[in-house]
């Protein structure tokens, strides 16, 4: 008997409906599984960048764009006592956070009976020391300190110790002719947010833009309240 050509083309119509009714809900599973991946990653990108900016939130304005802490690092985290000995960063910024002496730590504080005047534990600072064939600049700047109160950053022989009576002598530039000898100090006064901002430029040169010196942070009193190595 022969097949009836309107049931024949019902068959195929159907068996074609049910085949791109099979794609379309393939198509929706593999859309979906993308979107559940995205939705992942972009969780996990996120927790990356939420923990990286805590990290780095905070370093002074000196410490933005590496948020190194003390010696070798990239976040403020960094441990302050590193096993091999701090460098300057890119562009020869030099960036450290304040605490207890230890051999490899960029920044010191140091005990005093005067509470007003104590550099706090992770309190954070950044130097940049730059010169020309006739003189050398320093800029520093400082954040975390108490606020309202003066300091002198004054250049020093040598690296920091351990005890502030231990730190090489006063670095002073032999003078000759008509120019007489002279120091190198950086005056400031702290901001009611415990910032500060300071410049000294000097009419001669520093050797080795004072790399293995150090910068010694005095108070009002002379009373050596902390120290920052140069590396």
């Amino acid at each position: 008997m022969g097949r009836t050509p309107g049931a024949t083309s019902s068959r195929g119509t159907l068996l074609l409906l049910s085949a791109l009714t099979a794609l379309s809900l393939l198509f929706t599973a593999c859309a979906n599984a993308g979107n559940q991946e995205d939705t992942s990653n972009n969780a996990t990108s996120s927790a990356a960048s939420s923990s990286l900016s805590s990290d780095c939130e905070t370093g002074p304005e000196a410490t933005s764009s590496s948020c190194q802490a003390a010696g070798p690092g990239r976040t403020v985290a960094a441990d302050r006592c590193p096993d091999s000995s701090p460098t300057p960063l890119d562009g020869g910024v030099i960036e450290g956070a304040f605490g207890p002496w230890c051999e490899n730590a960029i920044a010191t504080s140091y005990p005093t009976s005067n509470t007003e005047v104590l550099i706090p534990e992770g309190a954070e600072t950044e130097l940049t020391i730059s010169e020309t064939d006739m003189d050398t600049t320093m800029d520093m700047q400082v954040q975390g300190f108490p606020a309202g109160v003066a300091y002198s950053a004054i250049l020093h022989e040598g690296p920091c110790a351990e005890s502030p009576g231990n730190i090489g002598p006063e670095y002073v530039h032999q003078g000759s002719g008509d120019t007489p000898s002279a120091s190198v100090a950086l005056d400031f006064t702290t901001e009611s947010d415990g910032s500060a901002t300071a410049t000294a430029t000097v009419p001669f040169v520093v050797p080795d833009n004072a790399s293995g010196n150090s910068l010694v942070l005095e108070d009002s009193q002379m009373q050596t309240v902390g120290c920052v190595r140069i590396p």
